[in-house]
């Protein structure tokens, strides 16, 4: 893997982990699809001035290519695309997120979302069938670096059942997302599905919410920090992950992630990790490493998205250089 790539990858973990805490908290207010749309909302506001703004500049430099324009009316290039992965990879998961919340205990969701990328890989059809082992041990490290919060009770069976089902439209929006979003500008896509997401959480929120969500400048500082930093910018990298790696292991984020939400809870809370914690922290890094060095780009696996301006531009641009 290149050392862009593999810093990207480490960043969204990073990102992703240390939200873990505020994401939560804002599932567990009664109004967490009321929050979602407006996080969304301005996620999607963020993302498209970016886009808006770097297409005003490109135009002062040169004029568009007509393959260019036709990428942008085309709804089988662009439209589509980003229309499905709004419902599949951020509304509905979302959603269900929502719904699950306070009914699963937190060990069981790190665990359950902790097999996306095997899920994945299975959907994908891709690997050599070598991967499976390592992706079973990296559930197990999981499940061991978050052993004290596992609980097995039927009362979970609701709320598991629906983050199986995100991890399962996720993982399938993953592969969808690297077969088809060719020819296209990955941060006006993103804009589009979080411009979706807002709809359909709004949608949902208006059909079965009645507490209205409560605004404090904790709460709106929150939103914030969630709808640009985590929404607003870890999607288009991870689209961007897409074009380095195969989707099954850019899924393997589930487990950075987990990770490092575990760290930085333990250094907040002065808690004393178990030698369960500290051995599946340690197979964590090893398996993901692992799966990271097999997954070395211009190996089997086609990139199929392209991701810059001009039809011979390299594929490993750096999101600077994403329209």
């Amino acid at each position: 893997m290149k050392l862009r790539a593999a810093a990207v990858f480490v960043t969204v973990g990073l990102i992703w982990g240390s939200a873990w805490i505020p994401s939560s908290m804002a599932l567990q207010r009664g109004s967490g699809l009321q929050a979602g749309a407006l996080r969304f909302v301005v996620a999607a506001s963020f993302v498209g001035t970016i886009v808006l703004a770097r297409r005003f500049r490109g135009s002062k430099r040169q004029d568009h290519a007509s393959t260019n324009e036709a990428s942008l009316i085309d709804p089988s290039i662009i439209l589509g695309p980003s229309l499905i992965l709004g419902v599949t990879m951020v509304g509905l998961p979302y959603a269900f997120g929502v719904w699950a919340a306070g009914q699963v205990a937190p060990g069981v969701v790190a665990t359950i979302y902790a097999a996306m990328p095997l899920v994945t890989l299975l959907i994908s059809g891709q690997g050599s069938g070598a991967e499976i082992p390592a992706l079973v041990i990296g559930v197990g490290g999981v499940a061991l670096l978050v052993a004290q919060g596992l609980s097995t009770s039927t009362m979970q069976l609701g709320g598991g059942g629906l983050l199986v089902a995100s991890v399962g439209l996720q993982a399938w929006s993953f592969v969808y997302a690297k077969r088809r979003l060719r020819k296209e500008r990955l941060l006006a896509s993103a804009a589009i599905q979080l411009a979706v997401a807002a709809a359909l959480s709004g949608i949902l929120s208006a059909a079965t919410e009645r507490m209205a969500m409560e605004i404090t400048r904790q709460s709106v500082a929150s939103l914030l920090g969630l709808a640009v930093v985590v929404s607003g910018t870890t999607l288009p990298l991870l689209y961007w992950l897409l074009t380095q790696m195969g989707a099954w292991r850019v899924a393997a984020l589930q487990w950075i992630a987990t990770l490092v939400a575990v760290i930085e809870g333990g250094w907040f809370l002065r808690a004393r990790p178990s030698a369960e914690m500290w051995v599946g922290a340690v197979v964590v890094v090893i398996t993901t490493t692992w799966l990271l060095l097999r997954g070395r780009s211009g190996g089997s696996e086609t990139v199929t998205l392209q991701i810059t301006n001009e039809p011979n531009s390299r594929p490993d641009a750096s999101l600077s250089e994403v329209d």
